[in-house]
């Protein structure tokens, strides 16, 4: 579970901004929504209002900044320098940090990082207590590299060494210990390795690119219960869509690509997409397994006046349900999985009942074992039927155009308040300022 991220000089963060899932005392309903990590709790939905340019969408694209360079184990690949705050001439010679604090199998980790210019300047993994935070690691780029290791670790003379070449020899500068040591020395250090696997595996930041690359009809067709909640959801919200099938044919490998065959048979058993097989909305899958290559495709049924169904082409369907298909695994994520989903403008051509429906279903489940966290400007979701005002937030820029993010739960809300209308009415702040439109001549 996610529980708090902070970033500074990054986008239009000058400085340092927190976002938080941790519950409002003021907040009394929808107690199955609160999750205990460890000594604290989190909330398990949360939804990001602001205008236009707000920076609700920069507060997606760094989290997703750090997960890349997690991932990259180094920050070579990242030019960080053109990202910094660009509205103040004194953020241009200060370093990016971003800070993430996360529970993950009952234990509290708190990962920082600072960075400037190729240079990792700062980093540390704590266990973190209400109390007290326990060092995992600590190092430091100031001319000299220094690392610390938990208290105890380098009482051991082997320990010592192995941090002195650490520190001198193998770790480069632009390089993340996190990464490294997880990456090449996974049980030297649990808890790194720990951390490490979550931010990889369990963070899952989503934007209209990652979808697109979802092998889905590979996806949907190894899931039976990935399966059934698509047939459920679109059987529901009356998309004209009776049933969904995947299709599969083998496919004769002297028709592709050398390069692309041999990719797939390195890896068997991992999807990929087909170039130049499906439109320029949905993908669908090739994988090898069983000696052959396998082309799977979504198969959409409709029904006939004369009561028989008929298969239709994906393409033929809308946005609205084409994106309907792609949320699918990400909501059956949250029902059934342990992990974050970060979704930027969640209702993108989704019509805002259907939208209220797929929100509602998670905010009802009892059983949902993941987290959502969504950017949207959908209003019909501002209903304390479905999210507290703790799981409400709101991103405006100040006098310097530098973004602030605030919850609901800072305001003085009754249990029967229509949030939505005090929204729309500015009362909580987060929407556009418009000019006068008759001095705009309109």
């Amino acid at each position: 579970m996610l529980l708090r991220f902070v970033v500074k000089n990054l986008y239009s963060f000058k400085e340092e901004t927190e976002f938080n899932l941790f519950p409002s005392s003021k907040a009394t309903h929808h107690l199955h929504h609160k999750v205990k990590c460890g000594d604290v709790d989190a909330m398990r939905l949360t939804a990001i209002y602001g205008a236009n340019g707000a920076g609700k969408s920069n507060l997606v694209k760094a989290l997703q900044d750090l997960k890349n360079i997690v991932a990259a184990g180094s920050i070579t690949r990242t030019v960080f320098q053109s990202y910094k705050f660009q509205l103040s001439k004194s953020s241009l010679s200060e370093p990016v940090s971003m800070a993430l604090e996360f529970s993950t199998d009952g234990v509290n980790y708190y990962y920082s990082i600072e960075m400037d210019t190729g240079i990792v300047s700062y980093e540390s993994l704590s266990i973190s207590h209400k109390t007290k935070d326990i060092l995992v690691f600590e190092r430091k780029s100031n001319g000299s590299q220094t690392l610390k290791f938990g208290e105890g670790y380098s009482a051991d003379k082997s320990n010592k060494l192995f941090a002195n070449v650490l520190q001198d020899k193998l770790l480069g500068k632009e390089a993340l210990l996190l990464s490294f040591m997880a990456v090449n020395y996974p049980d030297e250090m649990p808890s790194i390795t720990n951390a490490y696997r979550w931010i990889i595996n369990d963070l899952i930041v989503l934007n209209p690119k990652y979808l697109k690359n979802l092998a889905l009809a590979y996806f949907f067709s190894k899931n039976p219960g990935m399966n059934s909640l698509l047939q459920d959801v679109l059987s529901g919200t009356k998309t004209g869509i009776t049933s969904v099938e995947v299709g599969s044919r083998v496919v004769d490998e002297s028709q592709l690509d050398p390069g692309f065959v041999k990719g797939l048979k390195d890896a068997p058993g991992v999807p990929r997409i087909l170039p130049n097989t499906a439109d320029d909305r949905i993908n669908n899958s090739i994988v090898y397994e069983n000696g052959q290559l396998v082309y799977m495709e979504i198969q959409p049924k409709h029904q006939l006046s004369d009561g028989t169904d008929i298969k239709m082409p994906i393409n033929f369907e809308s946005d609205g349900t084409i994106r309907l298909i792609e949320y699918i695994p990400l909501i059956y994520l949250v029902l059934t999985k342990d992990c974050v989903v970060i979704i930027d403008e969640i209702e993108r051509s989704l019509h805002p009942i259907l939208i209220k429906e797929i929100i509602t279903k998670i905010s009802e489940s009892l059983t949902a074992k993941g987290q959502l966290i969504f950017t949207t400007h959908e209003s019909c979701l501002l209903d304390q039927e479905i999210l507290r005002p703790d799981e409400i937030w709101f991103a405006q820029k100040d006098t310097e155009q530098a973004t602030q993010f605030y919850p609901l739960s800072d305001f003085n809300i009754h249990k029967t308040a229509n949030i939505e209308n005090g929204y729309l009415n500015g009362r909580y702040g987060g929407i556009p300022f418009l000019s006068n439109l008759n001095d705009l001549h309109w």
